[in-house]
């Protein structure tokens, strides 16, 4: 008996924060890549109403200035199956979208209704930044707002620690916005007769909100976490907050004199970013409704200021990675082990290393010979196998921290006890394969195919961070936990893969007085997952992470007995300071980056291109202006005798970033766009279409913005203003 399943792609739908009433749909295309017939790479975000129109630099932001926030946009496919209970692999290789007048199961769909439900539950988890590992053995790391008990499950954290929107439903036929807000009444669909339920009673939350503040503040309260509302063919557009932080006092009330003490983890601090669960229901023309199979998740994260410039690890590289080994997705490739005889599809499984390897110099400052190597590794193809890549490549299974740094690739941070980033154990796979010559130029016409929403799980995860979950902009390290997914896939009725392990709710039991949501998903566990599960293990708030992710030395750093999480500054170039007085530093004082293409570091400026005769000129710190140096004398290595000499605050480690935290809280929205020229509008045609430059910019620029090259050192100087 054939069976119809029904799906929401993508499985996870990113969001992104902005200061702007109006919005931008998130990319539908893979950052970074070729698409076929077209001078623009893939990554850019899409032209509300459209179906794939990309937007321009004048589009960024509104008419205001302000930075426009990115919608997630969600459809439904539906999947025909020969046998009901059969057993399903990936990919399918199908599935058709259907809309308003689609035909399911002869039955003509007349309506959907979508539910979300929106949560943060930042301040009532645990530190971020370690990994997995703290909480393996049933363990967990050190609780966040611990002066309000250390049980996370207790009644007043839940109460003064937990943003909860409660869930909304919305009809496509009503055509209209509901908001993540206080004051919007919960609601859901119902299954049992196809409409929308209210819920009075669900105890809505926002924490520290009872207040007016002034926008120009650092400390802003929070009312809402976004909105949704939907396209007439029957999308779903899912909209995060504004990028707000809020700080609070000691009894749960709001406060502006709450201090920023941390890069990643604030005690007294709430943000907007949230996620939670997205579900629809079908209702046909004859009256009767259908629940599609499985639910989808939405993230609402940090801002992305290069979207075509794709990461190295991305957050689809990790979370496939983690499928393959852990939940059966392919066999072919991994069964217990990964399969010596696999053939690698270099297009799809290796290509797109090396060209985002090739885009990192946009948002570095690399020297010249760097870039040609860059440039040489972009431009490798199937026919390069003898090249001996895997001579530089780092082996993510290889515990020897000494041979982790340059000249072996990638030339980033790792995280979780590893020094530098390597690939995950699926890319290395693959590029082994390669090296070996056991690979495909081009897909054959026997192999399966990726189906449109398929493609779009994909897509979505792609344009994301992975690699450096520490704790990262998207989602953390929690995406290599199995726990965290439906691993039963292979059953029609379940959705397919790299749906989350959602936790059934019913608000139908929701009062007033007592928090509903729990402490819910806890990592290496088997709890089910709820709304604000997949964000709360994020930075808190995500802007001073985000500040903080220029360079860093690595860390654990090789050599060194002071881990940079548990030392002072100041122990660190005593440290050093002994060693380089005995000739032979084992302190590694050599800066990386941390999120290079999420995060620009250094960035070519449009305007600097056009004023230097269309060529590149000296980039300049993607975070700048104001408040990001500190004024004082230029230290030179000869200087160092002392440590109480030592002028931390012109270390090379502390330009491209606000050295008093509230600062990125008050102009993060200031960050400009790395945008490929072809989509910069009145771009020059002198200006070479391959290059990826800065616009938008809310940043004056002067030259204390210049950057310095690659590779640079702690000890390094840097430019002092200029007044």
């Amino acid at each position: 008996m054939s069976y119809i399943s029904l799906r929401i792609h993508p499985a996870i739908g990113i969001a992104r924060v902005g200061n702007s009433e109006e919005y931008y749909i998130g990319p539908e295309t893979m950052a970074g890549m070729d698409i076929s017939g077209q001078v623009l790479t893939g990554g850019l975000p899409i032209r509300p109403g459209t179906d794939g129109d990309t937007i321009t630099s004048a589009e960024v932001r509104d008419s205001s200035g302000k930075l426009k926030r990115q919608a997630a946009r969600f459809r439904i496919y539906q999947y025909t199956f020969a046998d009901k209970d059969g057993l399903e692999s990936y990919p399918v290789g199908q599935g058709e979208e259907i809309k308003i007048g689609s035909l399911v199961d002869g039955k003509t769909i007349k309506d959907i209704i979508w539910t979300v439900h929106l949560a943060n539950k930042k301040a009532n988890s645990w530190d971020a930044g370690d990994g997995l590992a703290p909480f393996q053995n049933n363990h967990t790391p050190d609780i966040r707002n611990p002066d309000f008990g250390k049980n996370p499950a207790d009644a007043s954290r839940l109460k003064k620690l937990v943003i909860d929107a409660g869930p909304r439903a919305l009809s496509v036929l009503a055509a209209n916005v509901v908001h993540f807000d206080k004051t919007t009444p919960a609601s859901a669909s119902n299954a049992l007769n196809g409409s929308i339920e209210s819920f009075p009673d669900y105890p809505t939350n926002f924490p520290a909100s009872d207040t007016q503040t002034n926008p120009q503040l650092h400390s802003r309260a929070i009312t809402t976490l976004g909105a949704m509302s939907t396209e007439t063919n029957g999308r779903l557009i899912v909209l995060g907050g504004y990028g707000l932080a809020c700080g609070f006092d000691r009894d749960g009330n709001y406060s502006t004199s709450v201090p920023l003490e941390g890069n990643v983890n604030n005690d007294y601090w709430l943000d907007d970013t949230a996620d939670g669960p997205v579900t629809a229901l079908l209702i046909f023309d004859d009256g009767s409704s259908r629940a599609v199979d499985g639910s989808a998740w939405v993230i609402s994260a940090d801002p992305s200021y290069a979207p075509q410039i794709t990461n190295v690890v991305t957050l689809w590289d990790d979370l496939y990675c983690t499928w393959l080994e852990n939940c059966g997705l392919q066999p072919d490739i991994y069964s217990k082990q990964y399969q010596a005889s696999y053939s690698v599809n270099f297009a799809k499984e290796v290509y797109p290393i090396f060209r985002a390897a090739s885009l990192q110099k946009w948002n570095t400052f690399l020297p010249s010979r760097a870039i040609a190597k860059h440039d040489q590794i972009g431009n490798i193809t199937a026919d390069w196998s003898e090249f001996r890549i895997m001579n530089f490549i780092r082996d993510p299974n290889q515990d020897d921290e000494a041979r982790q740094g340059s000249p072996l690739m990638p030339l980033s941070l790792g995280d979780a006890g590893k020094s530098f980033l390597s690939p995950t154990r699926a890319q290395y796979f693959f590029l082994q394969q390669w090296a070996t010559g056991k690979y495909r130029k081009e897909s054959d016409t026997a192999e399966k195919q990726l189906g449109a929403g398929e493609q779009l799980d994909k897509t979505v995860l792609f344009n994301c961070l992975g690699g450096r979950f520490s704790p990262g902009i998207e989602m953390s390290f929690i995406v290599r936990d199995a726990n965290l997914y439906q691993c039963n896939w292979q059953h029609h009725s379940n959705g397919g893969p790299f749906r989350i392990r959602t936790k059934k709710l019913d608000y139908s039991v929701a009062t007033k007085n007592n928090a509903f949501l729990t402490v819910g998903y806890i990592p290496l566990r088997d709890d089910a997952v709820e709304p604000g599960d997949l964000s709360k293990f994020m930075a808190l708030p995500w802007h001073t992470d985000y500040n903080s992710c220029a360079t860093h030395t690595p860390d654990p750093n090789p050599g060194s007995r002071y881990p940079r999480d548990k030392t002072v500054l100041k122990q660190e170039m005593e440290t050093l300071k002994a060693n380089w007085e005995k000739g032979m530093p084992d302190f590694n004082t050599l800066l990386y980056s941390s999120w290079p293409a999420q995060r620009p570091v250094a960035v070519y400026a449009y305007d600097d291109v056009v004023a230097n005769d269309y060529q590149l000129s000296t980039p300049r710190y993607s975070v700048r202006g104001e408040g990001t140096v500190v004024p004082g004398n230029i230290i030179e290595p000869a200087q160092l005798t002392a440590p109480d000499s030592w002028e931390f605050s012109l270390s090379a480690e502390q330009v491209g970033r606000y050295q008093q935290r509230e600062g990125i809280l008050l102009n993060w929205h200031k960050i400009g766009v790395v945008m490929q020229a072809p989509a910069i509008v009145g771009a020059a045609d002198n200006v070479e279409h391959t290059f990826y430059l800065e616009v938008a910019s809310g940043f004056d620029t002067d030259e204390s913005n210049l950057a310095e090259p690659w590779p640079n050192t702690v000890i390094d100087k840097t430019y002092a203003p200029i007044k």
